[in-house]
């Protein structure tokens, strides 16, 4: 499947198309969002800037559309070739719709991305439920993602080798309001993944010998996340506790226990600070050293054995805090600082990103 970063556009843009002429009829006025980011992302090996255009979009008294574009460029060691530096861009582009009837909301999605020598189709339903007087809230959700790749970054010289990797996903959670301002989730996610699943540019050398990376080609993946949200209306205080269980049938356990405190200062305005720690087990062919050639080899540092800490603050406030009125009172900025602290070759890294949202009627 070989689209143009001209033909990813088209996609979010005939989805919203779609939403919006054969959805309800409008109302008179509508509401939605335009929001403008730019994130940035640096360890060790890598930097990514990321360029983001998201949209909301009401569409009659029942539906809403958003869609989404963005723009991932990347700089990073090669594999293989002694450290040097290559440059890539991943263009996506996504589209989703939601419609409430009644106690109920169904919605689709469908996200397409594409690299020189990566495209990825992804897509999706996803179902709502709110009963008890909407104290509890039921969400259900499968999805399926197709992938093509090739190592043709490698040279003209390189052994050509190509991939493909099918995803299927499967989600169910549930959120229950304990009390007025306390609201408990528990959410249960499942994938399959069958393919080529080895970076096709990465290579092992041990005994003397250049080993291409080889992973199994089936991989069942779990996880369980549970979160409490806890409101104190004296101190305008948010708190929020969230635990998450993973595993796989590569014998990676993870648990990854996360802590976040949002804190309104005022005329809207927004901080929060978040601690998330992270630790996994390897998965069960991956060593440091490989002693000689196996049938499963790897150099995937995601696949070890690591911890990690990531400690973050946000700030978010609305215009009119500094004097601006009309549509630019109400448009929102935000600023995200993050630095993360890991035992593993990617080594320490520093994330930041900043986004501005500005409200539309129409």
């Amino acid at each position: 499947m070989q689209l143009s970063a001209r033909a990813v556009v088209a996609v979010a843009l005939a989805a919203l198309a779609f939403a919006l002429a054969f959805g309800p009829p409008p109302a008179a006025r509508a509401d939605g969002e335009l929001s403008f980011a730019t994130a940035y992302y640096k360890e060790r090996a890598t930097r990514v800037m990321q360029p983001m255009l998201d949209a909301r979009f009401d569409v009659g008294e029942s539906g809403e559309a958003t869609g989404h574009m963005l723009v991932d460029a990347i700089t990073s060691a090669s594999v293989g070739v002694g450290g040097e530096l290559f440059e890539e861009k991943r263009v996506e582009g996504g589209a989703t719709y939601t419609h409430e009837i009644d106690l109920y909301k169904i919605g689709g999605l469908v996200r397409y991305s594409t690299e020189p020598d990566y495209k990825s189709l992804f897509g999706g339903v996803r179902l709502q439920a709110e009963l008890f007087d909407r104290n509890l809230t039921i969400t259900a959700a499968g999805m399926v993602g197709h992938d093509d790749f090739d190592n043709s970054g490698a040279g003209p010289t390189a052994p050509r080798r190509e991939g493909e990797l099918d995803t299927m996903l499967g989600s169910i959670g549930l959120a229950q309001l304990l009390s007025p301002n306390t609201v408990a989730s528990v959410t249960y996610d499942v994938s399959k993944l069958e393919g080529e699943q080895a970076n096709l540019y990465r290579f092992i050398i041990t005994a003397g010998m250049q080993v291409d990376e080889k992973h199994p080609r089936s991989r069942l993946r779990h996880a369980v996340a549970g979160t409490v949200k806890q409101f104190l209306p004296r101190s305008v205080t948010t708190l929020m506790g969230t635990y998450r269980f993973y595993h796989d049938d590569w014998d990676i356990t993870a648990h990854t226990p996360e802590a976040r405190v949002i804190q309104d200062v005022g005329d809207g305005s927004l901080f929060a600070v978040r601690y998330r720690y992270h630790r996994q087990s390897k998965a069960y062919f991956f060593e440091d050293d490989y002693a000689m050639p196996m049938d499963l080899i790897s150099e995937d540092e995601k696949l070890s054995a690591f911890t990690s800490h990531t400690i973050g603050a946000s700030f978010e406030m609305s215009g009119h805090v500094i004097g601006f009125t009309g549509t630019l009172g109400e448009t929102r900025g935000q600023i995200v600082i993050e630095y993360v602290d890991q035992n593993n070759r990617f080594g320490n890294a520093i994330a930041a990103h900043a986004s501005l949202t500005v409200p539309i009627t129409y």
